[in-house]
């Protein structure tokens, strides 16, 4: 019985580490790159998209 308390509370701790880490990377804002994320077109380099349905169509995308 024990070994499976045991088993289970690492099996919780391990994923509380995951959930960290994606929340952590959630947090992380996506910096503009000079061109659109989504189609590739070229922008000014503090842009992340070049209109709005690039972006909406990437946010669906990567389900943000």
């Amino acid at each position: 019985m024990s070994d499976d308390v045991d088993k289970t509370q690492e099996r919780l701790e391990l994923e509380e580490t995951i959930r960290k880490r994606y929340r952590k990377q959630e947090a992380t804002p996506i910096k503009g790159m000079g061109y659109c994320l989504n189609c590739g077109e070229p922008i000014r380099k503090d842009w992340r998209w070049c209109d709005q349905d690039c972006r909406d169509d990437y946010e669906h995308r990567t389900n943000k």
